[in-house]
């Protein structure tokens, strides 16, 4: 494969004149589409949806709107409310007053700003990803007519949006293009009850981890775990970094990477360790928390590429939100990400021969990622991809069941886009995307869902994943426990985080709402720094193990180590194994007897 390496050099003038254009080309599209949504506005019929319906099979009932507006005001009950809201607590319909009159963006520090931005908003849910999520709302929430809600939803979001009261559920309502607005009962019940199906085996998987956990973590050596370095703190090295601008002709594909390596490499002893990070979805290589991972892994002695996955970054997003795109991701990302990996790999291969002569271990390295990233790292791996599997879960009329209510499906569902490619599609499902010098994967809140068990039992390397309890954006039951359950490697691991969400302002955003009016959210402010350098320790020491083979790193790797040095509210379990009575399908936690709990299988 050819291959050219270029200096990372940027002009002087490129920066600011590329941050000129763009503020630019947003102050003018964003001028144009609130011009034309103004006149849309002035030209539409003045008059909003009239009734609620609440259609269940060949029942029904209906709310004025005009009465949800009153009560939303002020919080007057008419007589058309009184039924339903009269025997509420006082308490429960001030909430509800205040749900219905509030800006989405007012609800919750977890609600992103974007939403209340008429423009930013018709960006997204003009989208692949934004299309899915109306069709899906649009089963739900129909026109007067019985029809799908979808454009009728997007067209009152936007307009909503626009109105200087902005976007809420009552202002909504107001702007919903047809006379009357139906909610279908039957399909919101089914939501619920597979809502409440998923936290339900979230909290009984959970509770078996934690047991499990605590027990082997009491047969295991009694050392002063707490005495052991927190190895990300640790600095044998200074750190340099070197940045790249990789050039893969073979893909017309050029993006940066940066290296962070021990400035002085000739104090490492034998073949130099290799670990590539792979950032999510929406982010970006230079995010302040992966240079100090990199910079803290490096200065154990350690090379760490971090590469810019161009087509799935933060830049690629900021694109859609100035308009310059309509897509907030590129789907042959899941086929270009493992092959950034891959040419970054052949790179590093020519730099060994002439900067480093011949001393990075590229035969055994370490690859990690967050999110998307995680993906990355399972498909570079050899995980392959199960269509039938994900063609089930994206079907958009399914019956509506725990497993397809999984938010982490708006991205693995645009897969199937490759569909009309059969021949890039072959390479997700062929094994060719497999990198048979990755050594070593750790996942952390990885999208894996879409492997399915014959996928994830292709790859026979050590496989760390990371899920948190409380994330939303991949729940770790459909995606980190399922992949956990599926992998057939005897060195595979994996670290339950409670409370944890997928990244730090989730957390923030889940902790307030699952415990309100606590200190919670302090106490995670206060324990956030810990859990980084934890986590980044974790990743040295199953590191120093799976691929230099250093065995004194072994206590690390254990759950009596985690057991004893988390701290609350965040607290680490370990897993090596499920008990016998484990099923990320179905539950029978009668059978989860003490006994039970410590059988593996």
């Amino acid at each position: 494969m050819s291959s050219a390496l270029l200096p990372f050099t940027l002009l002087p003038v490129s920066k600011p004149s590329r941050i000129g254009y763009t503020k630019a080309i947003r102050r003018l599209t964003q001028a144009t589409a609130l011009g034309l949504l103004s006149g849309v506005m002035v030209t539409l019929p003045v008059h909003s949806a009239e009734e609620l319906y609440f259609d269940y099979g060949i029942l029904g009932r209906q709310i004025p709107i005009s009465s949800l507006e009153t009560f939303a005001q002020d919080g007057t009950i008419d007589a058309e409310l009184t039924p339903y809201l009269d025997k509420i607590s006082p308490e429960n319909r001030q909430e509800l007053q205040r749900i219905l009159s509030t800006p989405f963006v007012d609800l919750s520090n977890g609600i992103p700003e974007q939403i209340g931005d008429p423009f930013m908003l018709s960006q997204w849910l003009y989208s692949p990803i934004g299309e899915q999520v109306l069709a899906k709302m649009g089963q739900l929430i129909q026109t007067q007519g019985r029809q799908n809600g979808q454009q009728a939803i997007r067209a009152a979001m936007v307009l909503a949006a626009a109105d200087p009261a902005g976007l809420s559920l009552i202002n909504l309502l107001r702007f919903y293009p047809t006379a009357g607005v139906r909610l279908d009962l039957q399909q919101i019940l089914a939501l619920s009850d597979a809502i409440q199906a998923n936290i339900e085996t979230t909290e009984s998987l959970v509770n078996v981890t934690i047991q499990q956990s605590v027990a082997v973590a009491t047969t295991e050596p009694m050392l002063d775990y707490q005495s052991l370095p927190m190895l990300a703190d640790v600095s044998q090295f200074d750190v340099v970094k070197q940045s790249l601008m990789l050039d893969d002709r073979e893909r017309n594909r050029t993006y940066p990477a940066d290296l962070y390596l021990p400035a002085n490499l000739n104090a490492i002893p034998g073949p130099i360790p290799i670990i590539i990070f792979s950032h999510g979805y929406g982010d970006t290589r230079t995010n302040p928390e992966s240079v100090a991972a990199a910079t803290s892994i490096a200065s154990n002695g350690f090379v760490v590429a971090v590469p810019e996955h161009i087509g799935s970054n933060k830049a690629y997003q900021h694109d859609l939100a100035l308009g310059l795109g309509r897509e907030s991701f590129d789907v042959m990302e899941f086929i270009n990400r493992p092959l950034d990996i891959h040419f970054l790999l052949d790179t590093l291969e020519e730099k060994n021969k002439t900067e480093f002569q011949g001393r990075l271990q590229l035969e055994r390295v370490g690859l990690a990622g967050h999110s998307f990233g995680g993906y990355t790292a399972l498909a570079t791996a050899g995980a392959t991809v199960d269509i039938r599997l994900l063609e089930q879960q994206c079907e958009l009329e399914a019956d509506i069941v725990p497993d397809n209510v999984n938010i982490a499906l708006l991205i693995q569902c645009r897969l199937l886009e490759l569909t009309e490619s059969p021949q890039v599609l072959e390479q997700l499902i062929n094994g060719s995307l497999a990198d048979g010098r990755i050594g070593s994967i750790f996942a952390l809140s990885p999208l894996s869902n879409l492997f399915g068990e014959n996928g994830m039992g292709k790859i026979q390397i050590p496989v760390v994943i990371v899920g948190g309890a409380y994330d939303i954006a991949t729940p770790i039951v459909q995606e980190q426990l399922a992949a956990f359950q599926w992998l057939t490697t005897s060195e595979r691991y994996f670290y339950l985080a409670e409370n944890l969400s997928h990244t730090s302002a989730l957390t923030r955003a889940v902790l307030d709402l699952v415990s309100p009016r606590s200190d919670i959210v302090d106490s995670f402010d206060a324990s956030e720094k810990w859990l980084f350098n934890l986590m980044v320790t974790l990743l040295i020491a199953h590191a120093q193990v799976s691929l230099v083979g250093d065995e004194i790193y072994n206590p690390y790797l254990t759950a009596a180590y985690v057991e004893n040095v988390s701290v609350e509210p965040i607290k680490l379990h370990l897993l090596r194994s499920l008990p016998t009575c484990f099923s990320t399908r179905q539950v029978d936690l009668k059978s989860c007897t003490e006994s039970q709990r410590l059988t593996t299988f």
